[in-house]
């Protein structure tokens, strides 16, 4: 009989892959010191090689980080690494070439939280936990939301981008989580303490139904950017049936005709599981 899975498979809908958190940092020098010895992940050899920009691979998923000002946003993003051991040792070795910046390095249960040189929070988790098979992955990004944004957060997703979703309760909060490809999520938990920062940072996703979905933003005039390449922007989330918006976040969408779907990238990792 075969083996029992140690993960489930549910179903995924309209948004097929989660690709990349986009942040804005001052300096590539201390972020691959920070991305590539301590997190182990690779910078992309093919694109963005020059100073302006950097692009960091992360198993199927990448983090950019153009050259700007560094503002982080209130929530933190999961990434999962085949060795979490090897990445504290990692890090507690560049710790001190990041003296005198944000980074920090913290134990919590079985996982590790980790913050970069101007401040952006990242949870590592050890590859199999979230990740299914993928030894490196981001595979979450936890936003901290308004009291009662979670609901109409869902609610958004489900019916204006056709993704899964579902609210569950954190004390006497809420959480929406959004199915954004295979193993991997958004969860907007609601903070009593909730202040909005205005911060240039973004998330790419790829999604089935592009043309459908793009009318529904048009429609609704809720465009951040219109359609360029098979590609749009959008960030407020509101009421489907109100308009009423309950949260923003700059989300870069691309249907599965775009260059860069499913592009092959380079990663420094031996795979963990038999092959052929």
């Amino acid at each position: 009989m075969p083996a029992k899975k140690a993960y489930p498979s549910p179903e995924i809908g309209a948004i097929t892959q989660f690709e990349h958190v986009n942040y804005r940092i001052p300096d590539l020098g201390p972020a691959m010191l920070f991305f590539c010895e301590g997190l182990g992940f690779t910078r992309d050899p093919t694109r963005m090689v020059g100073t302006r920009n950097m692009w960091i691979n992360a198993g199927r998923q990448q983090f950019h980080t153009p050259r700007g000002e560094a503002i982080p946003f209130p929530g933190e993003v999961g990434v999962s690494v085949a060795d979490i051991k090897m990445v504290y040792r990692n890090m507690k070795r560049i710790s001190h070439e990041l003296k005198g910046t944000d980074f920090s390095l913290k134990e919590v249960g079985k996982t590790l939280t980790v913050t970069s040189p101007w401040g952006h929070v990242l949870r590592v988790h050890q590859a199999g936990e979230l990740s299914g098979r993928m030894p490196q992955a981001i595979s979450y990004v936890n936003f901290w939301t308004p009291v009662g944004a979670a609901k109409t957060i869902a609610e958004f997703y489900n019916k204006i981008v056709y993704a899964p979703t579902k609210v569950t309760k954190r004390g006497k909060y809420s959480m929406a989580t959004v199915t954004v490809g295979a193993n991997q999520h958004f969860h907007f938990i609601e903070k009593p303490n909730y202040e909005p920062v205005d911060h240039p940072n973004h998330v790419a996703i790829y999604v089935t139904r592009y043309q459908e979905i793009y009318q529904q933003f048009k429609a609704k005039k809720m465009l951040m950017r219109p359609d360029v390449e098979e590609q749009f922007r959008f960030e407020k989330m509101f009421n489907p049936r109100s308009g009423k918006v309950v949260f923003s976040f700059e989300h870069e969408v691309r249907s599965l005709y775009h260059p860069d779907y499913l592009k092959p990238l380079a990663n420094r990792v031996p795979v963990p599981y038999l092959v052929d």
